[in-house]
């Protein structure tokens, strides 16, 4: 057989799962091309529909909102039989998972010949679904599935004449010292907000002084970094920052209006970059889901970000002619075409990305366990990753769902000279920072503001609070001190601290007692100061004060941290709220045309019989409460309260017995009051953010939102829109009751499907009946770049988000 023949016989026609290790040799099929997946399917009427790209939209934004059922036992177990149903509808049956489950590593084998080609193949979430579909087969006697390893395979395939054959790869020699560039990626803009010196200097301690060199570029330009590349030919390249989703947002939430940026793309036919010079507006582009790609920001034109697609970004760095071995991506959204992208254009042998939301300093850590046992293992990755993706795995702290992704470009073993070398010059372990050792590092990063709800949600003061050890078990006990000062009284967290393992989290373990005085009943903010210290036996590891603003207690801030706590305010137990529930009881008897109804929520409708009929029982319960409302509380429309802030996301909410007092509210304040009477009356609500607008809803029927919370086997096609450039789930949702911007289409399929219903409180103050208000609430969710967020308040109470205590004012 001719060398051209073997290729063409190696070719890949559609993803395929492997049961081996790469590169190995003899075995059955299934070890070495793999069972093949179907790419697509007929239904009853015969016709042909894209199976796997219907399926990777699904479990793509089922995933990317796994906080809403990752901690429900019932509902894991349930996406747990829906990855089997999956794995059967793809064409891997009982039988053939058995088969899969005996092995401890999986390659998922994927074709590439162009972008649009193929796509869902690539962007599947293959790492939880297969996982979780042979979970069952995997368990030992200890009740515990034994460990699996996912990689990905990417076959890059070119065009000789009239047939594709996969691109020819061999074993590698690298040089030692190894070159290695880390490259900055945070815009100049958020500087100020966000900071990876940390994550530097973690880097820089990882790599073993002696057999590395590197360079470090600080937020460079395409041409600056291609240019990099040729000149300094590293192996390893590292990107640290933001991707472009989470950028882009973040420039948005910190500059608003005067967030630009300069949004380019490739031109493969003319071979050049189209849209240098144009700048469009931050906020535009995360409103329109064709531009809002997965991709990174460097320096454009003017210092301004550029946005650069993953593919743009490929075609870039390919000019440098430098293959890497391997490239690790350390931001958000970086798996499904970032690190697939680099190695389809030849800019590097194999690449390491994140899923989606991922904790910064895990990731650090995971990432410094992968570059010690690159080391260890003489360049062995598969073998490496393995290693270092088990190790995380260990640690006490949850990693539910997602996770890392390795990408290859098979084979991307070293050749047997090189490894030996790399093995041995690792393990005369030269001096320098690399050598293990027992001292504790500590990585703590405070939050400079906090308001009362975040503290009352037990709700961590740091952004970081992490001890790090080479060798844990020769490490003596840690005692941490934390202590927040209000005037003449100290809160304070104490705790001895035993290093089990090389990494101890302790962000979400600090808590402060908020029996304080000061903290509950202050009514402006106040600065105060946050002293932590952390000693090892009689020596100081940290000892620092650092300056602190507290927030009142009724004040909000609508961002991406604060504002998740926003069913905090909502307060059926306000006296205000019970008097408008007492004074509905009239109407509702009314509106029912029963002089015996109560309030008696979903209990009005039968299980056996939930029809429009019996919803109709629920819906004149929520029209009592709005007659209430509107003809015995005759509200007006008021500004909001004075912040004292100048940031524009703060703002001081009034509660139902202000709003009742001064017979006025805003939109927000209007929104929590309907609120916390329909969740006094046990209709489940909810509160729909908007940019600049609130406005409350509410479940027709407990069921409608169980099925809400369990993201059951659903259909989510028309909710995702994904291509080969990126698709609309990143960053769903961050908390198991608050849902992201990417949740507008799935919320606009419940209120078609009449199962959850907006209203517009604001219409409260303009005298409207209650089917305008609720044609203008659906109105005011019909754009998409309009939309924020919304928060489901009995999945926040049973988050234990509960409400504030009320002010003292008003108790």
């Amino acid at each position: 057989m001719s060398d051209q023949e073997a290729l063409q016989d190696q070719l890949l026609e559609g993803v395929r799962v492997a049961g081996h290790a790469l590169g190995a040799a003899g075995g059955d099929d299934v070890a070495l091309r793999g069972l093949p997946l179907h790419a697509v399917a007929s239904d009853e009427a015969g016709r042909i529909y894209p199976l796997m790209a219907q399926e990777a939209q699904r479990w793509t934004y089922v995933l990317r909102s796994r906080q809403r059922w990752v901690n429900d036992a019932r509902a894991r177990e349930q996406q747990q039989a829906d990855a089997r149903a999956t794995m059967d509808r793809l064409g891997l049956g009982a039988e053939d998972l058995r088969t899969l489950a005996a092995k401890s590593t999986l390659v998922v084998r994927v074709p590439f010949q162009h972008e649009a080609v193929g796509w869902e193949g690539r962007i599947f979430p293959w790492e939880y679904v297969l996982a979780a579909a042979t979970r069952e087969q995997r368990l030992g006697a200890s009740g515990r599935p034994s460990p699996l390893t996912i990689i990905r395979e990417l076959q890059v395939q070119r065009e000789e004449g009239d047939r594709w054959v996969p691109m020819p790869r061999g074993a590698v020699s690298l040089p030692n010292p190894l070159r290695v560039m880390f490259v900055n990626t945070l815009p100049t803009e958020l500087r100020e907000h966000w900071c990876i010196d940390e994550e530097l200097a973690q880097f820089r301690r990882s790599l073993p002084a002696g057999l590395t060199e590197l360079r470090v570029l600080d937020y460079p330009s395409a041409d600056e970094l291609t240019e990099a590349l040729r000149q300094h030919r590293p192996q390893l390249l590292h990107f640290a920052g933001m991707d472009s989703h989470q950028a882009l947002r973040e420039l948005s939430t910190i500059q608003g209006e005067a967030a630009w940026v300069e949004a380019v793309q490739w031109d493969a036919a003319q071979g050049l970059l189209r849209g240098q010079g144009q700048f469009q507006r931050a906020a535009e582009i995360i409103g329109d889901t064709k531009r809002m790609v997965d991709g990174l920001l460097l320096r454009g034109s003017d210092g301004l970000p550029q946005l650069l697609p993953a593919q743009t970004l490929g075609h870039l760095l390919a000019r440098a002619g430098a293959p890497v071995y391997l490239t690790i991506f350390n931001v958000w959204n970086s798996s499904a075409r970032l690190a697939p992208m680099l190695i389809a254009e030849g800019v590097t042998l194999a690449s390491i990305g994140f899923q989606d939301a991922f904790d910064d300093s895990l990731a650090e850590f995971t990432l410094a366990q992968l570059r010690r046992w690159l080391f260890d293992t003489g360049f062995d990755l598969p073998e490496a990753f393995r290693r270092s993706w088990e190790e995380v795995r260990s640690l006490p702290e949850s990693v539910d769902a997602t996770g890392v992704t390795l990408w290859v470009g098979a084979p991307v073993f070293v050749d047997a000279a090189t490894r030996a070398r790399h093995q041995e010059a690792a393990q005369r372990k030269p001096g320098g920072d690399a050598v293990p050792s027992a001292e504790v590092r500590c990585e703590i990063e405070p939050f400079p503001e906090l308001n009362y709800a975040v503290l009352h949600n037990a709700q961590p003061l740091f952004k970081r609070f992490v001890l790090a050890c080479d060798l844990p078990e020769q490490a003596e006990p840690l005692d941490v001190d934390v202590a927040v000062h209000m005037g003449a009284e100290v809160a304070r967290f104490q705790r001895r601290v035993t290093m089990r393992h090389r990494r101890e989290r302790l962000t979400d373990k600090i808590h402060v007692p908020l029996t304080a005085e000061v903290a509950r009943s202050v009514h402006e903010a106040i600065n105060t100061s946050l002293s932590v210290r952390v000693r090892q036996g009689e020596r100081v590891l940290y000892h620092d004060s650092h300056r602190l603003r507290l927030l009142p207690v009724d004040q909000w801030r609508d961002n991406r941290r604060d504002g998740r706590w926003l069913p905090s305010f909502v307060l059926p137990r306000d006296p205000a709220v019970m008097r408008a529930v007492a004074q509905a009881q009239r109407y509702n008897r009314v509106l029912r045309d029963d002089p015996s109804a109560g309030f008696e929520g979903y209990q009005c409708v039968p299980e056996d019989c939930i029809d429009e009929a019996a919803l109709r029982g629920v819906d004149r319960q929520v029209e009592a409460i709005w007659a209430t409302l509107l003809h015995d509380w005759q509200l007006g429309y008021i500004n909001p309260p004075p912040s004292y802030s100048g940031e524009l996301d703060s703002q001081r909410l009034r509660v139902p017995s202000m709003v009742r007092a001064d017979q006025a509210g805003t939109c927000i304040d209007l929104a929590l009051l309907f609120a916390a009477c329909l969740e006094l009356v046990d209709i489940y609500p909810v509160v729909f953010l908007l940019k600049g607008h609130a406005l409350p809803g509410w479940w027709r029927h407990g069921s409608f939102q169980e099925e809400y919370q369990q993201m059951s086997a659903a259909s989510y096609s028309d909710v995702v829109v994904a291509d080969a450039s990126g698709n609309s789930a990143a960053n769903a949702q961050t908390k198991s009751w608050h849902t992201g911007e990417a949740s507008w289409a799935e919320v606009k399929r419940w209120i078609r499907e009449r199962k959850l219903v907006p209203i517009e409180t604001v219409r409260l103050t303009e005298h409207c009946g209650f089917v305008e208000a609720i044609e203008a609430g659906v109105q005011a969710l019909d754009e998409r770049a309009d939309y924020d967020s919304m928060l489901d308040i009995v999945t926040a109470r049973r988050a234990q988000v509960t409400p504030l205590p009320l002010l003292k004012d008003n108790a």
